[in-house]
């Protein structure tokens, strides 16, 4: 998913891009807790019929999926911003702050598009100067990684654009 935001000023343009994410935090930990319920019930009644083995599966099985649904929704809160401002391009990339920055000057950017030998693997968007490349959008699915480079090097031509 790609959000773009002018500033008010006029100056800078900022493209925030995430991946789609299809559950909540909340959502998840209902369809996890309802999850743990019913594996933990089903287990308790083999337990009960004398089939107690059952149990530190059940257990194992409900931590296994509480650490898969952990890791996928932080997974799901990485974001990057590209920022094009009057002389810089700048990418930054974190989670709930930027913990990888890369900057370069927007005359002597260039914005590629890289397509894959093989048919079904995705294409590459990456942001390059004097040999650095930083790839961007790799979570984006091929419609809005072609949208956004096209975005990208038309900002990049042209420093003057419109209020959206």
């Amino acid at each position: 998913m790609v959000e773009r935001v002018i500033d008010p000023s006029g100056r800078d343009c900022h493209w925030v891009i995430r991946p789609n994410q299809s559950l909540s935090w909340r959502q998840a930990l209902q369809v996890y807790t309802v999850i743990v319920a019913v594996v933990l019930g089903i287990g308790l009644v083999f337990a009960w019929h004398g089939y107690w083995p059952v149990l530190p599966f059940a257990g194992l099985e409900v931590v296994v999926l509480g650490v898969a649904f952990y890791l996928c929704l932080s997974r799901s809160q990485v974001r990057e911003v590209v920022t094009i401002s009057r002389d810089t391009v700048a990418v930054e990339r974190g989670r709930r702050q930027p913990e990888q920055r890369w900057e370069c000057p927007r005359a002597w950017v260039r914005i590629s598009m890289e397509r894959s030998p093989i048919a079904w693997y995705p294409s590459r968007l990456s942001v390059a100067f004097q040999g650095q490349q930083v790839e961007v959008g790799r979570f984006l699915n091929e419609m809005e990684r072609q949208s956004l480079a096209v975005e990208l090097q038309g900002m990049v031509r042209n420093y003057r654009w419109q209020r959206v």
